[in-house]
C-alpha cells in the first residue's frame, strides 16, 4: 500500500503498482479455466492490453422502462446487442432472463457475463432493496455466460446476510470456472448520510469484493463529500478500527465542484489499492455539459489511476448504433495507449516459446 502523501498523478506508475493477469494467476489458485476467460476479456475483445472496455445492459429490471425514450431503439436488447456484435468490447453483460433468450443473438467471439441476481425498480420510497437471486450460476452457464456477475449492497443492516449470499455465488461460479464480476454498491443509513458514492464507501466496497475473493469488481467514479462536516464526522466514528482514516480528508477537494484533474487521479489510485489482486473497472464520473467530452475524460482520469478499465452502459447504447460506434472507437483507442499496457511475459499467456 502506499501512503496518502506519496499517491500519484502519473499514469505509469500507477500502471506497473498494479497485478497484471499473470501476478493474479500466479499468486493464487485461479485455475486454467478462469484464467482463460479473463484472458479473452483482458487481451483478445476490446482494448487488450490488459484492459477491459464492457457494455452493460440492466435496463427494464434495475432501473424500470425510463431509458426506453432516449431514442427510437433505446434499451432494446436487440439493438443493445447489435452495438455489442459491431463494436469494440471486452464483453456485453446482461441479466439472466435476457440472456437465456438472446444469447444466440451475441457473436461467438464476445464474452457475456449474466447476472444472476436483481431487484426492480419500484420506485424511491422502497429503502436499500436487496437483490434477489434470478438464476443459478448453473443455468447462467447454460445461458452461454464466460464469467458470473452479481450485485453486493455493502453498508446496511443486511450487509453481512447478503456477503453470505454473495459468496456462495462465488464458490459455485468458481466451480465451473467461470471468473465473477461484482457490483459493488455502498447503501445503508450511514453510507447515504456520508455519501454513498464518497471515496470511503466506495473503497470500502471495493475491499470488500477483494476479500470475498471476486474476478473483477465494478465500482462507481467516487464523487466528492458534498457536505465536509458530516463525512468527517462519519469517518472519525471509524477510527478505532482504521486510526488513519483521517488522512482520507487529503483526498477531499477545497470545492466539491471543481476536482483537480490531479487530484481525482491520486482518489481513484487510492480506490484500486484497495484490490491488489483484483480487477478494478469504473462507471460514471462527474456530470458535465459534453457527454462526450465527459466520457473522454474520465476514462483518461481512470485509465491514469491505473484501474483497468471502464464499464459503459447507456451512455453508449443510449445514443444511435452508429454515434455509440464512434464514441466506442475513440473510448478505446484512448485505452490501447502504451502507457496503459499490461504485459504479459510467460509462455501460458503468450504463446511463445
Amino acid at each position: 500500500m502506499v501512503l496518502i502523501g506519496d499517491l500519484s498523478s502519473d499514469a505509469t506508475k500507477n500502471v506497473q503498482r498494479r497485478s497484471t493477469l499473470e501476478k493474479i494467476a500466479y499468486s493464487g489458485n485461479l485455475g486454467r479455466a478462469r484464467t482463460a476467460e479473463l484472458h479473452r476479456m483482458l487481451y483478445e475483445n476490446g482494448p487488450g492490453n490488459g484492459t477491459m472496455l464492457s457494455l452493460p445492459f440492466d435496463q427494464l429490471i434495475e432501473h424500470g422502462v425510463g431509458h426506453t425514450l432516449m431514442w427510437e431503439r433505446s434499451a432494446d436488447p436487440e439493438a443493445v446487442i447489435e452495438l455489442g456484435n459491431r463494436g469494440n468490447f471486452s464483453a456485453i453483460a446482461m441479466p439472466y432472463g435476457l440472456a437465456e433468450k438472446y444469447q444466440n443473438r451475441i457473436r461467438t467471439s464476445l464474452p457475456l457475463i449474466v447476472k444472476v441476481d436483481g431487484h426492480f425498480s419500484v420506485g424511491d420510497k422502497v429503502r436499500y432493496p436487496r437483490h434477489s437471486s434470478l438464476a443459478s450460476v448453473e443455468k447462467a452457464v447454460e445461458a452461454g455466460a464466460n464469467a458470473i456477475g452479481f450485485t453486493f449492497y455493502f453498508g446496511g443492516e443486511e450487509t453481512e446476510q447478503d456477503a453470505e449470499r454473495c459468496s456462495r455465488i462465488v464458490e459455485e461460479a468458481h466451480r465451473f470456472g467461470k471468473p465473477v464480476f461484482m457490483w459493488a454498491y455502498a447503501r445503508g443509513p450511514m453510507p447515504k448520510e456520508m455519501g454513498a458514492d464518497s471515496l470511503f464507501w466506495c473503497a470500502q466496497a471495493v475491499a470488500a469484493g477483494e476479500n470475498m475473493g471476486v474476478d473483477v469488481i465494478k465500482q462507481k467514479f467516487p464523487a466528492p463529500a458534498k457536505d465536509k462536516t458530516t463525512y468527517t464526522t462519519g469517518i472519525e466514528s471509524f477510527k478505532s478500527s482504521m486510526p488513519r482514516l483521517d488522512e482520507l480528508l487529503r483526498l477531499e477537494p477545497e470545492d466539491p465542484n471543481n476536482v483537480p484533474y490531479e487530484l481525482n487521479v491520486k482518489r481513484l489510485s487510492f480506490m484500486a489499492q484497495m484490490a491488489p489482486n483484483t480487477i478494478l473497472i469504473i462507471s460514471g464520473g462527474p456530470k458535465i455539459d459534453d457527454p462526450k467530452k465527459e466520457l473522454i475524460e474520465t476514462t483518461r482520469i481512470v485509465m491514469d489511476a491505473g484501474c483497468e478499465g471502464r464499464i459503459v452502459g447507456r451512455n453508449m447504447w443510449g445514443i444511435p448504433i452508429n454515434k455509440a460506434l464512434d464514441l466506442n472507437r475513440e473510448v478505446a483507442d484512448l485505452m490501447s495507449d502504451e502507457k496503459y499496457r499490461r504485459i504479459l511475459k510467460e509462455p501460458r499467456f503468450t504463446g511463445e516459446y
